[in-house]
């Protein structure tokens, strides 16, 4: 048979439940770790009950001298059903509907703690021997010392034992001390040379050197740029040792210290030792940490950003030289008529390999397949008038070359875009057709007549380049004929007509998120995508967002966050962390 076995706690007015499967002939409950359901409490027998079906029916049967009661009720055994409860010593058992693939339920709940307990059982504890606890723990501390410690240093400092990185001795005793000596795990990274102390060890009961470290990690990024003046900051930063920050023999701990406050003894008061740097106090995680600061596009057309405090009034902008609505786009439904299917997130926001961060968002990854730049009655040099994406300077130099090769061949009325008029059959005496036209007179004028109202619609904010860029005049604002007045003829040099969009993937680069580890949380639960109008909104989340599910490093009903949960130390793009493996020690 098979049971579902929840075991509740409380703690305050939270609630907590584990559960777990036990199996068996039959599932028995006792003090025993032979039991498949344990419970702890001295005052439950070795093996005080068991459950067992019969007939599809499940039952509780007393096993040992252990009080069983059921619906208040002593008994042997007795038939249970949903919603009846047992009482087995301090705990109280209630019976739960099976879930498919189980027998039965049931849920467990310590309601008299071990030390709210009567006190009719035996008393056991070291106050009986004569002897208090301290003349024991400081006995035990006393042996620990010598036979760990003194003895250890006794036989290494005499010589009847080696150093570890020369050879093993054989002699019996100090062998046996030596492998006593245990500093603790391996962590998984440097397990593979666990057996060679020497590797990070140059000298018994010396700290290891960070050239020893450097030696294997070559590429460590630094924690600031080389060339940054911290003042007595940077010395401090200077004099730091790779150990400070990393030990090792904490096993599936790590080797990283995570503690906050190996971060908050520069941070706490960074702005006033170090105001040059630009980098705001912190006096902890949650309390004490300023609102985020995200880095926005300042001027696409000049390729600068700039970094804004998020929640402020009025809210930062981003100018990433293109109109978008995030809203027009995560419709409801999506666009029927048009044979759209509903769009979410994910078709324009793709994780990269790492998924901590997304790939750039081009126009022919995701916007071709709904935004085509097909232009209809439309003369233009490409095949079924569709304008290739990506170089204005380049359309507008394409098109003028088209209509200039018209005007030479002398077919300025002719299109590609037309079908090829049918061969005509004169019969006899009939007068032959009109020669065509000759070319205009002004051919530049005609030519830049014609350019001029086919980039127009290429232009245009309808359907054209207007609809989704802004132009390169002062304001962003498309006024066509100002614009190509200067471009046409095309110049050797041409200023571009449209804006570059400079689409951020990060905006928070100082700052570490892991959108992998957080897809159980929907987009929409920090991204306010859903109502937002314009490219200019900043829909990244402010401190606040994360504060709800994060808490300190010793939160208990929050997620444990501490500074390097999104902050990193090395920063690969500031350089190596030391100029050479010869660093002071």
């Amino acid at each position: 048979m098979e049971v579902e076995v929840t075991f509740l706690s409380r703690r305050g007015t939270a609630v907590m439940r584990r559960a777990q499967r036990a199996s068996g002939e039959r599932v028995r409950i006792g003090r025993g770790t032979d039991n498949e359901v344990r419970l702890s409490d001295i005052h439950v027998g070795l093996h005080a009950a068991a459950l067992a079906v019969r007939d599809g029916v499940l039952f509780v049967d007393r096993l040992d001298n252990s009080p069983l009661e059921v619906n208040d009720v002593a008994v042997e055994t007795a038939q249970l059903k949903i919603g009846d409860h047992i009482v087995l010593g301090p705990y109280r058992i209630e019976i739960l509907q099976a879930p498919e693939g189980c027998d039965g339920a049931i849920q467990i709940e310590l309601v008299q703690p071990a030390g709210a307990a009567d006190e009719t059982g035996p008393r056991i504890g070291l106050q009986r021997t004569g002897v208090s606890k301290r003349v024991y723990a400081w006995s035990g501390f006393l042996a620990i010392a010598v036979l760990f410690l003194a003895v250890p240093i006794f036989f290494l400092s005499t010589g009847m034992i080696k150093s570890w990185h020369q050879n093993t001795t054989t002699e019996a005793l100090p062998k046996l001390v030596g492998l006593s000596w245990n500093a603790g795990t391996f962590s998984n990274a440097h397990r593979f040379f666990a057996a060679d102390c020497a590797t990070c060890h140059q000298g018994a009961f010396t700290q290891i050197a960070d050239k020893v470290c450097l030696a294997c990690h070559q590429t460590i990024g630094n924690h600031v740029m080389h060339n940054v003046k911290l003042g007595a900051v940077g010395n401090e930063l200077a004099s730091l040792n790779c150990v400070d920050c990393h030990t090792e023999h904490r096993g599936i701990e790590g080797s990283v210290i995570r503690e906050g406050h190996l971060c908050l003894g520069c941070h706490q008061n960074l702005n006033e030792r170090a105001p040059d740097t630009g980098v705001h106090d912190i006096g902890g995680w949650p309390n004490g940490h300023p609102q985020f600061r995200v880095t926005l596009v300042a001027d696409a057309a000049k390729g600068t950003t700039t970094r804004a405090t998020l929640g402020t009034t009025p809210p930062p902008m981003d100018h990433p030289g293109l109109k978008f609505s995030h809203a027009a786009h995560l419709v409801k439904g999506g666009f029927p008529v048009l044979h759209y299917k509903e769009m979410t997130c994910g078709d324009c926001h793709v994780p990269d390999q790492t998924g901590t961060s997304f790939l750039p968002i081009t126009y022919k990854d995701r916007c071709e397949g709904c935004h085509e730049l097909t232009f209809d009655k439309v003369a233009l040099p490409w095949p079924n008038a569709t304008v290739p994406h990506g170089s204005d300077t380049g359309i507008i130099a394409a098109v003028w070359n088209y209509y200039a090769g018209l005007a030479l061949q002398g077919g300025a009325a002719a299109s590609p875009n037309l079908p090829a008029a049918p061969a005509e059959r004169r019969g006899a005496g009939m007068a032959a057709p009109a020669a065509p036209m000759p070319p205009p007179g002004d051919t530049q004028a005609w030519v830049t007549a014609k350019s001029l109202a086919a980039l127009q619609v290429v232009f245009d904010d309808k359907r054209g380049c207007a609809y989704c860029h802004y132009s390169t005049s002062a304001d962003g604002t498309w006024d066509t004929d100002k614009i190509l007045a200067g471009a046409l003829p095309p110049k050797a040099n041409p200023i571009p007509v449209v804006t570059p969009p400079m689409l951020r993937t990060r905006f928070l680069p100082q700052a570490y998120f892991d959108h992998s580890s957080h897809r159980a949380v929907g987009c929409e639960n920090c991204h306010a995508s859903r109502t937002s109008q314009t490219s200019s909104e900043v829909l990244i989340p402010g401190i606040d967002t994360c504060t709800k599910c994060h808490g300190g490093e010793n939160a208990s009903l929050q997620a444990q966050s501490t500074c390097i949960s999104c902050h990193y130390f090395h920063r690969s793009e500031f350089g190596l962390m030391r100029v050479s493996a010869e660093t002071a020690q």
